[in-house]
């Protein structure tokens, strides 16, 4: 795996069982992750869910209808709605509990490249923009259309429609519950127009352009309600730079550059070290690799960038779950021999990029009077060593859990002499699959009632 000091780690896990590329993917409320359709060689209804608690993929239930280049999204019900694709307006329904498939109302407007798609504050949600061939004409057709889907009556209704047409434009919900929407291609021209969608009006109304022009590129709400917006593609060669709406001013102010050119990249925000990650988007113009990197929010600086650990195109095949872990599954890999030209294949393997867990106090202690080492090695196969110090005499008590949060085995559980400590665990009879280990410590010196906790994660591979 490849590892980067206090940010985390790229971890392969277990392969899907069909390679997928144009495939949607949504984390479940359960935590595992279900992947939908494909487009390699014919359109594909097939699905599958990586299980944390087995450590591997399984098929499930296949959809209705076959699908490439949609979109699944969990509403607030704990269903997800897959949306539309190549080829379709249809949309359908998926129950995690029974795990099956109900088809459920079409979307209005037929679209499949790039749209917007967004969960408002109430939990509709909202479609804009987008494009599709015409079947006749063969032209690319881009959309000012709008819609959204209506969680409680279940279905599809037209909003008024954006002032522009565009397509692969970002569209980020802010803090007020409108929504900001950038650049995109609009007919043929890259744009840098901008425009926000009030849900509670159904108006939109032309903001402050962008200082560039952007489509492909990517942008996340920052802490303070201000928008980061990087990359892109204005059309060659791709863009490193970055910048910041403020929506309290109506103003953009630049910042810098991110430490690759990317398009179609994506920003996650990883709040355990308050920084953004910005994965992939980059095999070209300086690199034949696609890398990740990390970017201060604060003082809007990159800060490192790394290499991802194969070469896999980083686009819709990756998502981040709500404990801030990053997932990725299947899409292209891809290599440029020295000489040659590029080709591609569709991958079945999948990644999971640990977030390194910091430690989280029960009161008003300081971290450093307590340590918990990551377990070494790991990924591990199957025996693995814990390691932690005290300062002081302790009451200690050391647990492993599965995925799933369930107690799997107690380590330690008695009081201890201050020093360094470690534990050996053996883990031949669990499936592999992502494990926790937490360090509970109580302290005469720390007060009545108070402990501290530090928890971190493994992965045992079989």
């Amino acid at each position: 795996c490849s590892i980067a000091q206090n940010y985390g780690n790229w971890i392969e896990l277990d392969s899907m069982n069909v390679a997928r590329v144009g495939h949607a993917m949504v984390e479940l409320p359960n935590g595992n992750i279900l992947v939908s359709g494909s487009g390699i060689d014919s359109i594909q209804a097939s699905a599958e869910i990586y299980d944390f608690s087995l450590g591997k993929w399984r098929q499930t239930t296949p959809m209705n209808i076959a699908r490439d280049s949609h979109t699944l999204v969990l509403l607030e019900s704990g269903k997800v709605l897959a949306i539309g694709g190549y080829k379709e307006q249809s949309c359908e329904l998926f129950n995690p509990e029974n795990e099956t498939w109900t088809m459920a109302d079409s979307i209005p407007t037929y679209r499949w490249i790039r749209p917007s798609i967004t969960k408002l504050k109430n939990g509709n949600i909202l479609v804009a923009g987008g494009g599709y061939i015409d079947s006749t004409t063969h032209d690319l057709i881009t959309l000012k259309a709008a819609e959204v889907y209506d969680v409680w009556s279940k279905e599809w209704k037209t909003l008024s429609s954006m002032n522009i047409s565009r397509r692969q434009h970002t569209a980020t919900l802010l803090q007020d519950g409108r929504v900001l929407v950038t650049g995109g291609f609009n007919e043929n021209l890259s744009t840098n127009e901008c425009e926000i969608y009030d849900p509670v009006a159904d108006s939109w109304t032309m903001v402050e352009p962008m200082l560039e022009n952007r489509w492909d590129h990517s942008a996340i709400l920052l802490k303070n309600g201000n928008v980061f917006v990087s990359g892109g593609n204005p059309l060659y060669p791709w863009l490193k730079s970055c910048e910041v709406y403020n929506a309290n001013e109506n103003q953009w102010f630049s910042v810098d550059d991110m430490l690759a050119y990317r398009t179609g990249h994506k920003i996650y925000y990883l709040s355990e070290i308050d920084k953004l990650y910005i994965l992939g988007g980059d095999a070209q113009p300086e690199t034949t690799e696609d890398t990740w990197e990390i970017y201060d929010p604060i003082s809007l600086t990159p800060v490192y960038k790394e290499s991802f650990p194969v070469n896999i195109f980083l686009d819709y095949n990756n998502l981040q779950m709500s404990n801030e872990n990053l997932f990725l599954a299947s899409g292209a890999e891809y290599e440029i021999p020295a000489g040659g030209l590029p080709y591609s294949w569709p991958s079945k393997r999948s990644w999971m990029f640990d977030v390194i867990t910091h430690v989280h106090e029960d009161g008003d202690n300081k971290i450093k009077e307590f340590k918990l080492e990551q377990n070494y090695p790991n990924p591990f196969n199957p025996t693995t060593t814990i390691s932690y110090t005290l300062k002081s005499s302790s009451i200690v008590k050391l647990v492993i859990y599965n995925s799933l949060g369930q107690e799997i085995s107690v380590l330690i559980n008695k009081k201890q002499l201050a020093g360094f400590y470690e534990i050996y665990f053996n883990a031949s009879d669990l499936p592999s699959g992502v494990y926790y280990y937490q360090l509970t410590i109580s302290n005469n010196e720390l007060g009545i009632n108070k402990t501290i906790k530090q928890t971190k994660k493994m992965v045992l591979i079989r």
